[in-house]
């Protein structure tokens, strides 16, 4: 294969160049990433004997931080207005908290689930739920900076 295949997107490093510039893998990616840390916190401080809804709410301030700065540059690549979209960000955030904390108080504290279960599971829900809001209002109508294709080895 030559080169100038690879860099405009023929062969495997094409493929992953195309998925890479998708919004909803770069949003997965970091959002899989950030989770995985905020899950080993919130497990590291319910084992030590932390409340779940106080050890989710710890994480989840955590990685709302992680979150706004990688969405904002990474995932949506907005260069609209950083106060704008920060209200936005965070209005999206306490409404996934409030749903976060409601899966935790039914399913844990009322219904004696596992902690770490449920929490797995309110991770996928809430993360579906603000990647759509983030798509359709924080990160719309301002400007974002189009994507560029990835050039491999050049």
């Amino acid at each position: 294969m030559q080169s100038d295949e690879i860099a405009t997107g023929g062969g495997r490093r094409g493929v992953i160049g195309r998925l890479w510039r998708s919004r909803v893998v770069r949003f997965g990616a970091l959002g899989v990433a950030n989770n995985l840390l905020a899950y080993a916190i919130f497990a590291g401080l319910t084992l030590a004997g932390v409340a779940s809804i106080a050890a989710a709410t710890i994480t989840y301030v955590l990685g709302m931080v992680v979150s706004y700065l990688g969405n904002r540059s990474f995932t949506f690549r907005h260069t609209g207005s950083a106060r704008r979209s920060l209200v936005r960000f965070l209005i999206v955030n306490a409404v996934g908290y409030g749903i976060n904390v409601a899966i935790l108080a039914i399913f844990v504290e009322h219904l004696g689930f596992n902690a770490l279960l449920v929490q797995f599971v309110a991770i996928v829900i809430v993360a579906g739920f603000i990647f759509v809001s983030m798509r359709f209002w924080v990160f719309s109508g301002d400007k974002t900076v189009p994507t560029k294709p990835l050039r491999w080895g050049t």
